[in-house]
């Protein structure tokens, strides 16, 4: 659905919370499960080095799937990855993800899209290359709470749900608050788009053509994948 600005201050309120890391903040797992969300600090999900733990974000991950009740499969134990896209802030932009398939003969994909609470995959797209179409794509929300952003018309206090730390690269500002189950597609290849957890975390299934690596870009210079 188009949000209003009363949808959208309301998943803002939960998310901020989530966000900040506050003690004792709880909230049961929109769409199965319940018990308290776990909080984090930043520096939680880094060593001495500056690094992102790998593996202490991938349990954080696993907590949440327990949380929501959604199955922790042994291949995702295994072939999930997590990703800060080198901006160093992973309780503010992060992910973590797997692709069940990525298939190039066959041009589809797909992908398991995994978000802590308040946690944003930053502002991007996906060009032509020549020997790869645009990726067309569109996301179904499976557990927990997301807004969506991409191109039209500005929503309003779109600025409260995006991190400080990404706002000044961030252009689409049209948003879409999913419900559970609803599946929303790109409006067009090769446009802006993000998407921002909301106060419980998220599980998004992508569904789309084939994803190569080399044609996707980011607003944000400074992000490397």
């Amino acid at each position: 659905m188009n949000v209003s600005r009363r949808k959208l201050m309301a998943v803002t309120a939960g998310t901020v919370v989530a966000a900040a890391g506050v003690a004792g903040c709880t909230g049961g797992g929109t769409g199965g499960g319940g018990g308290p969300v776990k909080t984090y600090k930043n520096a939680d999900f880094y060593g001495a080095d500056g690094k992102l733990k790998e593996d202490f974000a991938k349990q954080a991950y696993f907590d949440m799937l327990q949380r929501f009740n959604s199955p922790v499969y042994e291949k995702i134990r295994k072939e999930m990855w997590v990703a800060d896209f080198a901006v160093g802030k992973f309780t503010e932009v992060g992910m973590g993800g797997i692709f069940w398939i990525n298939d190039k003969e066959g041009k589809y994909l797909g992908h398991e899209i995994y978000l802590l609470p308040g946690q944003m995959i930053p502002e991007h797209w996906h060009v032509k290359l020549d020997d790869c179409a645009p990726k067309a794509e569109a996301w179904q929300l499976r557990y927990g709470a997301v807004t969506l952003f991409g191109e039209g018309d500005p929503s309003p206090e779109w600025d409260k749900v995006v991190p400080a730390s990404e706002k000044e690269c961030t252009t689409v500002k049209h948003a879409m608050v999913l419900a559970l189950g609803d599946v929303a597609p790109l409006n067009r290849v090769e446009a802006r788009h993000f998407m921002v957890a909301g106060p419980q975390g998220c599980i998004v299934t992508e569904y789309a053509s084939y994803h190569e690596g080399k044609a996707l870009r980011f607003t944000n210079p400074k992000i490397k994948l």
